[in-house]
């Protein structure tokens, strides 16, 4: 299959890392930034300055030219906000390629499950959050819960540390949309064998990690690790799923405040941080409870990811560990590192954990696994 790579919102700060980690990890790379910013895209890809990648204009609401401008391209990688996702999905099927994606923060990723048929037709693969989290984490899930015979709770969490991005300033780390979602819609869980929600906000959880984390307070929210773990699960006896991301109490409350006194979406997109001189760090977790064949108690299996800034790409940890892992999937896509299985998957269903692992390695995100007697 030819190594030719198409990134929607390659101009953006997460697909930004996408692109350069395609050009890094192999020399016969080809990538087309497809981005609504042209300009923005075009200037990237010139400062680039590789005869491997060219941009060019794209609308992720414009099916049909959105597909003509994909035809010929084996994979697509859409680096663009969840409520694009169905239409991008709708044009990669049109130009007849495989589909990846970020996460649909619960709701738009369970939709996006419900075209496993159409894709299956068509032999074409669509995997859905195959960045960080979602992705990462998935993926160690299944690791975690390999050997077990009964697997009954999955919890994600995730924390961070370090300068240049801090939540205390009121500064976003990522897309501000979904940092605004995340706080402000109900969170989906899944309790008792059935998917329920509970408050934003809510739940919140004092979680201690290695240095340089420590102890960091973690709330409740929507995400779409819950949308699909418990399924990929549930002939095992997964009862019990949820996801709780690390965020300070007095960045939510002011956030909270000036949503109340009438700022909107675009009051927050001022704020995103500065990559410039970033030097942090972040922690992806997944806790498996369950028990293997034959085992007289029960076990809890954890691994934890975490990963540091590159300066060199004015990247974040939170852009390497969401910008990298969609690079290497499309990559063993291309190269069967991924067995071809047409239609809609989660990252737990179909990305081997090893070689997963070792690539995030090669980049510097360290993978470790740990069992304790519960």
């Amino acid at each position: 299959m030819r190594r030719n790579f198409f990134v929607l919102g390659g101009a953006g700060a997460m697909g930004r890392v996408v692109v350069r980690d395609l050009l890094a990890s192999h020399p016969r790379n080809r990538v087309f930034i497809a981005d609504f910013q042209v300009g923005a895209a075009r200037a990237y890809a010139a400062a680039l300055r590789s005869a491997r990648v060219t941009a060019g204009f794209a609308d992720a609401r414009r099916t049909a030219a959105l597909a003509a401008c994909m035809r010929g391209f084996p994979v697509v990688i859409n680096c663009t906000q969840h409520h694009f996702n169905l239409l991008v999905m709708e044009a990669a099927l049109r130009a007849g390629a495989h589909y990846l994606d970020l996460g649909g923060l619960f709701v738009w990723t369970r939709r996006q499950l419900k075209w496993h048929g159409r894709f299956a037709r068509a032999g074409r693969m669509a995997i859905l959050g195959v960045g960080g989290s979602p992705g990462i984490t998935n993926v160690m899930a299944r690791a975690a819960a390999s050997g077990m015979e009964r697997v009954d709770v999955i919890k994600v969490r995730s924390g961070w540390a370090g300068s240049g991005e801090s939540q205390g300033d009121l500064s976003f780390g990522f897309s501000a949309q979904t940092v605004l979602e995340e706080l402000t819609l109900p969170a989906w869980v899944f309790k008792g064998g059935r998917f329920r929600t509970v408050a934003p906000r809510s739940r919140w959880e004092r979680v201690v990690f290695p240095p340089p984390f420590g102890a960091i307070w973690c709330l409740c929210t929507r995400h779409s690790e819950v949308a699909t773990l418990p399924d990929a699960f549930r002939k095992a006896g997964c009862r019990a799923c949820d996801f709780r991301l690390g965020y300070d109490r007095g960045f939510v409350r002011e956030v909270i405040r000036r949503l109340a006194s009438g700022w909107t979406v675009a009051d927050f997109r001022a704020l995103t941080a500065s990559r410039e001189g970033v030097d942090d760090a972040e922690i992806l977790r997944v806790e498996v409870r369950g028990r293997r064949a034959g085992a007289r108690k029960p076990e809890s299996v954890i691994m934890d990811c975490t990963s540091r800034a590159k300066p060199a790409w004015q990247a974040s940890a939170g852009d390497i560990n969401t910008g990298c892992p969609p690079s290497i999937i499309a990559q063993m896509v291309v190269d069967g590192r991924i067995p071809r299985r047409p239609g809609v998957w989660s990252p737990e269903r179909v990305v081997p954990p090893r070689p997963f692992f070792a690539e995030l390695e090669q980049r510097g995100l360290r993978v470790i696994r740990r069992r304790a007697v519960t």
